[in-house]
């Protein structure tokens, strides 16, 4: 069944989210909802946001598409025979607001962006208190769902394993990389001369992590891993750490490399970056690290990647189907894995170039055209099933 011109409500709130700052989901989002603008517009009847929210910087062309409506206020009159919620994890929204009365005459479409909450529900209970039961209890959404769109087959297979959603309601559209981005910075030279005025402590030849700080990132591994390199190494690569830090945390990262005993000249916390320093960032690194315990996609790898930027990674999740050449990927929850991989690429110049190559075709690969193609087909599923409730699963 097609989908009808003007048919579609997507829900892209998530765009707009204060937490993830651009980043991450927040991104997905943008990108999400910018591809399917462009692959399938005549059937986006309806971009719903919250207008009490500024846009964010990236996601201001969204008013000029003329689709702009007030998420909380609804369609008027008209119905969609789509809902999409494009972030179902906004877990300071209520159910009522996020699945409102007015949609529940159309087909209900969920993205879902991973289960790590539930996955790691001990540690994410530990980290985020409530919020993480408000996350978890947020999965009856995704139940309901005539159509599931999966940012990886990773979190597809997790969908089906842990919350028993039929593979024929799943969609894998996977994930997507802009070359928006890496036209920000569009050669090394470029990138170096840019760092030198806005990261003057940045140092040729350094290694790269971006993420964040909970606990399924890793950064402690990767800093256990890094203080396992020869001293000789580590003055040669400088670890460039780039994330959100509080004061606080900030002090007690640096407290606890020097305890491993890495020098603080060749510890880097940059913070929070724009989106053109980190191009920058990933443009001149030597090699980015990505160590992460679970992905139900990373972004960040696909993103280093469109800069050019070798990447080794964890061998785990949904991350070696973004990384495509395996030979460079590591156990991240050993450090001493960790440490021989990047020891390893950083003696082999070919194999870094090898990398670099890898990284050119993989993102030519990861386009978020494809992304829309993929989630129109997954409309086309959702219009073909019944509109009745759907069992919620029992977690």
């Amino acid at each position: 069944m097609e989908v009808a011109p003007g048919s579609i409500w997507l829900d892209a709130r998530g765009a707009q989210s204060v937490g993830h700052a651009e980043r991450g989901v927040a991104r997905y989002v943008t990108e999400h909802a910018r591809a399917l603008l462009e692959v399938a517009p005549e059937a986006i009847g309806w971009v719903g946001v919250n207008p009490e929210l500024p846009l964010p910087e990236s996601a201001r062309f969204l008013e000029r598409t003329g689709k702009l409506a007030d998420q909380t206020a609804g369609p008027g009159p008209a119905r969609p025979a789509i809902y999409h919620v494009m972030s179902p994890g906004e877990a300071e929204l209520g159910l009522g607001e996020i699945w409102p009365g007015w949609s529940r005459t159309a087909r209900l479409v969920v993205t879902l962006h991973d289960l790590i909450p539930l996955l790691m529900r001990e540690r994410y209970n530990a980290d985020w208190g409530h919020w993480s039961t408000a996350w978890i209890a947020r999965l009856g959404l995704v139940g309901a769902a005539q159509a599931v769109l999966a940012n990886s087959r990773q979190t597809a297979d997790d969908a089906i394993e842990h919350l028993r959603i039929p593979e024929e309601r799943l969609t894998v559209i996977g994930s997507g990389v802009s070359d928006r981005f890496s036209t920000l910075v569009e050669t090394r030279e470029e990138a170096e001369a840019l760092l030198r005025s806005t990261q003057p402590k940045v140092r040729s030849g350094f290694l790269l992590y971006v993420g964040g700080v909970d606990h399924r990132k890793n950064l402690e591994g990767a800093l256990r891993a890094y203080a396992l390199l020869p001293a000789a190494l580590r003055d040669e690569h400088q670890f460039a750490i780039v994330c959100k830090l509080p004061y606080h945390r900030r002090v007690s990262l640096r407290a606890f490399a020097l305890d491993l005993g890495i020098e603080s000249r060749n510890l880097l916390l940059t913070g929070f970056v724009s989106d053109r320093v980190l191009a920058a960032l990933y443009r001149a690194c030597e090699l980015f690290v990505f160590p992460s315990l679970y992905e139900g996609a990373g972004l960040p790898i696909l993103e280093a990647m469109s800069c050019g930027a070798p990447v080794a990674a964890s061998g785990v999740s949904a991350m070696p189907e973004l990384l495509g050449d395996p030979s460079a990927t590591f156990d991240p929850a050993d450090p001493a894995d960790i440490a021989r991989c990047v020891r390893e690429v950083l003696a082999d110049p070919a194999l870094l170039e090898g990398l670099r190559r890898s990284s050119r075709q993989q993102v030519a690969a990861h386009t978020w055209e494809r992304v829309a193609k993929r989630t129109i087909e997954g409309y086309e599923r959702a219009l073909e099933s019944p509109l009745e409730p759907v069992k919620l699963p029992v977690l």
